[in-house]
């Protein structure tokens, strides 16, 4: 019995050792606030494939590195078009300046006689066609198919009758300038084509650690649409919600020493850098008593005054 009421003692003690203890505790209450860094989406400027990807979640990139590139194939086809372009407009240009030659001329004749007959071949066959569509015996998709090779023919024909004329009359002052101006336009595509080629490469706009990597390798990359996103390190702060009436002890520019748990309760100083032009939500819902007010809640963000090491984004700072 004597050792049962020792058992009896003992817990009794232990439980009120236990309280004593939870009562003396720390009951400080502390404003939690979290550790926010700028975020920069990186996209693309021109739809394409992903061809390759340079860089992996969590390494560091500095501003102009390439993350990724973009496949070619569609813009490299389109530079050797408007590099043909600017070739075929720089000898016309050079041409109307310096005017033709016996062996041009000729050509020039042979091209125009060549166009001639094959317009009169596709107005024939315009006309039997259209007689035919007329008939119905023929679809409207037949007969589109005849008319843009008439007016192809029609064309080509004019610019061999133009290129020939010019041939024998000489290029007039008006003729050189509009040869100049097409070279100079083709030469401004050639240019926006290279630009382009450049946007196959997607590049860093900051130095930072790359976050999240949204696209994979051979998926299609709309214009726009964030490929990757990178976080500035050196831009980070701390934001806390806090009540309209805790207002007063956070005035802009103001000092808070704040401890951060992550780095074993390392304590810092945080200056008052932003708070909120309106308040957001509310904390706290009135009652039906007189005077009683919603009190709302305002966004403040403070940053460190010092560099921090190790401080990294979704950190909790206490105040």
């Amino acid at each position: 019995m004597k050792t049962q009421n020792k058992i009896v003692i003992k817990i009794f003690t232990l439980l009120s050792i236990s309280l004593l203890i939870i009562s003396c505790g720390d009951n400080t209450e502390y404003l939690s606030g979290t550790v926010e860094a700028t975020r920069v989406d990186v996209a693309s400027k021109v739809p394409g494939r992903i061809d390759k990807i340079l860089v992996a979640e969590g390494n560091n990139v500095n501003k102009g590195d390439t993350l990724a590139i973009l496949e070619s194939k569609e813009m490299d086809a389109k530079y050797g078009q408007i590099l043909g372009k600017v070739n075929s407009a720089k000898f016309q240009y050079e041409k109307a300046k310096n005017g033709a030659r016996k062996e041009e001329i000729e050509m020039a004749k042979n091209q125009f006689e060549v166009a001639q007959k094959q317009f009169e071949l596709a107005s024939k066959t315009y006309e039997r066609m259209s007689s035919l569509f007329t008939d119905s015996l023929i679809s409207l998709q037949e007969m589109d198919q005849i008319k843009f090779k008439y007016t192809a023919a029609k064309d080509q024909m004019n610019a061999a009758k133009a290129q020939y004329d010019m041939a024998t009359t000489g290029a007039r002052s008006e003729d050189i300038k509009m040869a100049q101006g097409v070279y100079d336009a083709a030469k401004s595509g050639l240019q926006e084509v290279k630009a382009y080629i450049d946007e196959l490469y997607i590049k860093s706009p900051i130095d930072g650690e790359l976050q999240t990597k949204i696209i994979n390798t051979g998926e299609i990359a709309a214009s726009g649409y964030p490929i990757f996103t990178i976080i500035d390190l050196t831009d980070k702060w701390v934001l806390l919600q806090i009540k309209e009436t805790e207002m007063n002890d956070f005035k802009k520019g103001s000092i808070h020493t704040g401890k951060i748990p992550a780095l074993d309760n390392q304590e810092m100083d945080f200056e008052v850098s932003y708070i909120a032009p309106m308040g957001d939500f509310a904390t706290w819902k009135p009652t039906n008593r007189k005077g009683d007010f919603d009190i709302r809640t305002f966004e403040v963000r403070l940053r460190s005054t010092r560099e921090i090491k190790d401080l990294r984004p979704g950190m909790t700072v206490l105040f």
